[in-house]
């Protein structure tokens, strides 16, 4: 599975892995506001938060697939192909359930692969570098209004 790509389940179920909310914080944090929720991001888990996924095709089926397991405003947001938490969507799939359930296995299998979190890795690179170059900016403003102080 590729992130920001449409990815398509072996049942028919297209869907997409978005960084998109994590890469308006980068461009804020660029712009000058240096976000405290960085502070907080110490590995490729805590990036979980940043991630939505939004189902493209099959929302039907998958809801009926795993009734149980989603709430109301999940289910209104994947039939109207709203994203939906990351978080939330990895809770519609059981492990110990899914053995023979083609979506969860799958899901599974797809987001503990190597190239998954590859890309989280480089992901995780990217934020800190923003932060690292954002605390640099802010440094260099320091110090020269020390300078004409």
């Amino acid at each position: 599975m590729t992130l920001d790509k449409i990815y398509t389940l072996q049942t028919g179920v297209s869907l997409k892995v978005s960084t998109e909310a994590l890469q308006q914080l980068i461009a804020m944090n660029r712009n000058g506001q240096i976000l405290s929720a960085f502070e907080k991001i110490r590995c490729t888990a805590d990036l979980y938060d940043f991630l939505t996924v939004t189902v493209l095709h099959g929302a039907e089926d998958l809801i009926k697939r795993r009734q149980p397991w989603i709430s109301q405003k999940n289910k209104a947001d994947l039939i109207a192909a709203q994203p939906v938490p990351f978080q939330d969507f990895c809770l519609f799939f059981w492990r110990n359930l899914d053995e023979t359930d083609p979506d969860g296995d799958e899901w599974n299998r797809a987001i503990a692969a190597d190239s998954f979190n590859l890309q989280l890795s480089a992901l995780l690179n990217k934020l800190r570098t923003a932060v690292q170059q954002r605390k640099k900016d802010m440094t260099l403003i320091a110090d020269l209004n020390f300078g004409s102080a």
